[in-house]
C-alpha cells in the first residue's frame, strides 16, 4: 500500500513540474510575441532555460533512455547555436508520457485563452476610451487590428490554434464545430486579417465536414493525407530550387511564392550540414540570384533542414512518422486530422512547428529504444497478439470517433 501511494505521489509531483514548465515556456513566448518590453533578452533566455530544465528533469528521468539522453544534449546544444528553441521543445514534449497528454492540452487551452481574452477585451476598450494608445497595423488599404502583439499574423495564428484547441476537447458535435470555425474565421479576416489562420481554420471545417463518420475508403485517404501534405510541399520547393516552376509559379504567386523563394535564399546563403546554422541574416535585403529581397524563411520543413541540421530535421521526421503511425495504428482520427493541419500551415509558416504554438505536436511521441521495439516484434511474431498493443490515450472529439 505505501508502495502504491508513494508512486501516485511521484506521479502527481512528475505532472506538476512538467506543467509549471510548460507555462513558463508558454509566458515567455507571449514575452517574446507581444508589443511591451517588459523583459530583456537575458530575462527571456533564463525564463526559457527554467522551463527546459523543469521539462527535462522529469522527463529525462521518466524514460531512462540514453539514446533519448543523447538526443536531449543534440538539442540542446542547437538552442544555443541557433538560439532557436523549437527542436528541444519538440523533442521533451514528444518524450512526455501519455498520462501527460491530456493536462498539456488543457493547461494550453487555458492559459492562451486567459492570455488572448485579455488582449481582445483590453483592446478594444483602449479604442473605446482611449486610456492607452494602441497600435493598428496598415497593409495597402486595410487597417488591421494588432491585439498589442508585434504582428497580426502572430495574433491570428495563436487565435486560431486556440480555437481548434477548445474543439477538439470540447466533443462538440460536428455541426456546433463548423459554426464556432467560421465565426472565428470571420473575426481573424474583419480585424487582424490574418489570412493563414482564416485558413488554417477553413480548412480544418472541411476535413471535419468531410471526415465526418469516416466510412473505410475515407479512413485509407486519412491515412495518406499527412504524407501527401508533406510531399506536395518538398516537391514545389525543388521546382523553385531547379527554376522550373512552370505553370506552378503562374498558379502560386504572391506571399505564398515568397515562402519558396525565401527557402531557396537560405539554402543559396548557409546550405545544409549535420548540425545546422544560426541564422544571422533573416530580416536582411540581400542581392541573391540576380535580384534583391528581404530575407525571410518561414517555410518550416526547408527551416528544420538549414537551421537544425540533417541531424535535427531527422529527429522531427522519425517523431512525425512514428506518431502518424501510431495514430493510424489506433484509429485516432481526429488527432491524425490536427497533425494535417500542422504539416499543411508549415507550408506558410515557421510557427507550425512549434509545439508551444502548434499543440497538436504536443500528441506526438517519441519511438521506444530499439531494444524494446524489437521484443515487442518479437511478441507480436509468436503470439499474434497486436490488438493489445496500448491505445494511446489521446482525446477524440465526437464527430470522429468510431
Amino acid at each position: 500500500m505505501k508502495t502504491t501511494i508513494e508512486n501516485i505521489y511521484k506521479i502527481r509531483v512528475s505532472h506538476i513540474i512538467i506543467i509549471a514548465g510548460f507555462v513558463i515556456l508558454l509566458i515567455n513566448k507571449y514575452a517574446n510575441l507581444l508589443d511591451f518590453d517588459f523583459l530583456d533578452p537575458l530575462s527571456k533566455s533564463s525564463i526559457t532555460l527554467l522551463g527546459i530544465i523543469a521539462v527535462s528533469s522529469v522527463v529525462l528521468f521518466q524514460k531512462k533512455s540514453f539514446f533519448l539522453i543523447l538526443v536531449f544534449l543534440f538539442a540542446f546544444n542547437t538552442w544555443l547555436l541557433t538560439r532557436d528553441t523549437t527542436l528541444i521543445v519538440f523533442l521533451l514534449f514528444a518524450a512526455t508520457t501519455q498520462s501527460t497528454k491530456k493536462k498539456l492540452l488543457n493547461t494550453f487551452l487555458t492559459v492562451q485563452s486567459i492570455i488572448l481574452a485579455s488582449c481582445i477585451i483590453t483592446y478594444f476598450l483602449a479604442l473605446k476610451i482611449k486610456f492607452i494608445n494602441v497600435s493598428l497595423y496598415n497593409t495597402g488599404d486595410r487597417t488591421r487590428y494588432t491585439f498589442f502583439f508585434l504582428q497580426p499574423n502572430n495574433f491570428g495564428i495563436q487565435f486560431a490554434f486556440t480555437i481548434i484547441c477548445f474543439i477538439y476537447i470540447s466533443k462538440l458535435s460536428s455541426s456546433i464545430s463548423i459554426a464556432i470555425l467560421a465565426i472565428s474565421s470571420a473575426f481573424l479576416y474583419i480585424f487582424p486579417n490574418c489570412v493563414t489562420g482564416c485558413v488554417v481554420l477553413v480548412i480544418y471545417a472541411l476535413l471535419i465536414l468531410f471526415f465526418n463518420k469516416p466510412d473505410f475508403f475515407k479512413k485509407k485517404i486519412l491515412r495518406f493525407t499527412p504524407y501527401l501534405v508533406a510531399i506536395i510541399g518538398i516537391l514545389i520547393f525543388s521546382l523553385y530550387l531547379t527554376g522550373k516552376t512552370g505553370f506552378i509559379g503562374k498558379i502560386i504567386s504572391g506571399t505564398f511564392s515568397y515562402r519558396f523563394i525565401g527557402s531557396v535564399m537560405a539554402i543559396r546563403l548557409y546550405g545544409v550540414n549535420l548540425t545546422g546554422h544560426y541564422l544571422d541574416k533573416l530580416g536582411e535585403t540581400l542581392f541573391i540570384d540576380g535580384q534583391w529581397g528581404t530575407f525571410w524563411l518561414d517555410f518550416a520543413y526547408v527551416r528544420v533542414l538549414v537551421e537544425f541540421g540533417i541531424i535535427g530535421a531527422l529527429i522531427f521526421t522519425v517523431i512525425l512518422i512514428h506518431s502518424i503511425r501510431s495514430m493510424i495504428r489506433n484509429k485516432d482520427y481526429s488527432s491524425l486530422i490536427l497533425i494535417t493541419i500542422v504539416l499543411f500551415y508549415g507550408l506558410s509558416e515557421w510557427g507550425a512547428f512549434s509545439a508551444l504554438t502548434a499543440f497538436p505536436l504536443l500528441l506526438t511521441t517519441t519511438p521506444s529504444p530499439i531494444k524494446a521495439s524489437m521484443r515487442c516484434i518479437k511478441a507480436e511474431k509468436n503470439t499474434n497478439s497486436w490488438k493489445i498493443i496500448p491505445a494511446t490515450i489521446q482525446q477524440k472529439t465526437s464527430f470522429l470517433t468510431d
